[in-house]
């Protein structure tokens, strides 16, 4: 558990996505969704059909068949109502992992980009474990998209290669989607560092937030404003960079981080995205039970 948190180097190996595999499988169950947030419609499905999940309890409707009529919650509200379930074929997830060139950088447990990848393998093997059908979108550096994941050793080395620092001069500073916007009744799960969408890409993401139930889970390092002042060395692929940090750098870069970090948030509140930003120090297995407690993975 202990390399989980603090992997010996950032860069993960097949290996180590593969193990990945059993954590996902005992994460425990989904929580229970309250019947008052299915009463308030706010967990309403882009699809219907009568399976095993429970998924919404609404005013009956002429075309519904009288078995399905909720008798506790007619007798309580004096209307009828209606219990609508969707089949576990119907789970189709999309998980979205991008990375910005600040990604590949962290302070004290691991680099950012490492836990956004563990997270990405995470939540797909707790789909496959589930039966589920999952999709990945990769952009860090390189771009990958699989719209169901059947080959699991060809995904492992695809979130492999996403952790090598090298990647870093190929990704973007913001968000750009590709072979997505036309996806309906998705659960979308956005692993993202990056604080703004690129301008090409706001028409197909706020479609994107119309048609399917998004989330967008963020990674951050609480000690990168907290470096002591002094020169650092960054290494990069044509050699290594020299940067003096102070006071009134630091100030100034968290000061346009938060800012940027506020716009997206409202931004995102706008098309009703929830957002959840953890920390880079916490395990990837207690976030993704948070994730399962919240209801963005099953």
């Amino acid at each position: 558990m202990y390399e989980l948190i603090n992997p010996p180097t950032p860069e993960l190996n097949c290996e180590q996505i593969l193990a990945l595999g059993s954590f996902a499988k005992a994460l425990g169950q989904a929580r229970n969704i309250p019947r008052s947030l299915l009463l308030a419609g706010n967990l309403q499905s882009k699809k219907k059909g009568h399976g095993l999940e429970l998924h919404e309890i609404r005013p009956y409707a002429v075309s519904d068949e009288a078995r399905h009529i909720d008798w506790r919650v007619t007798a309580r509200t004096g209307e009828a109502h209606t219990r609508i379930y969707t089949e576990d074929s119907e789970h189709r997830t999309l998980v979205i992992l991008s990375l910005s060139p600040d990604a590949y950088f962290g302070t004290q447990t691991t680099f950012i980009s490492t836990r956004l990848v563990q997270l990405a393998a995470l939540i797909s093997w707790r789909c496959r474990a589930r039966r589920e059908h999952v999709g990945l979108a990769i952009q860090s550096g390189e771009t990958h998209f699989t719209a169901n994941i059947q080959d699991w050793q060809k995904l492992s080395a695809q979130l492999s290669n996403s952790t090598l620092i090298r990647q870093r001069e190929h990704c973007t500073e913001s968000l750009s989607l590709v072979n997505v916007s036309r996806l309906r009744g998705y659960s979308i799960v956005i692993l993202s560092d990056q604080l703004t969408i690129a301008a090409q890409s706001q028409v197909a993401f706020t479609q994107l937030a119309q048609h399917n139930r998004v989330h967008w889970i963020a990674i951050d390092d609480p000690n990168t404003f907290r470096l002591p002042d002094g020169d650092y060395v960054f290494t990069q692929s044509q050699g290594s960079k020299k940067i003096q940090i102070g006071k009134q750098q630091k100030q100034q870069a968290e000061s346009s981080h938060l800012q940027k970090r506020q716009h997206l948030a409202e931004y995102l509140s706008g098309l009703g995205v929830l957002q959840m930003t953890f920390s880079v120090n916490d395990s990837p297995i207690a976030i993704a039970r948070e994730l399962l407690v919240r209801g963005v993975i099953h």
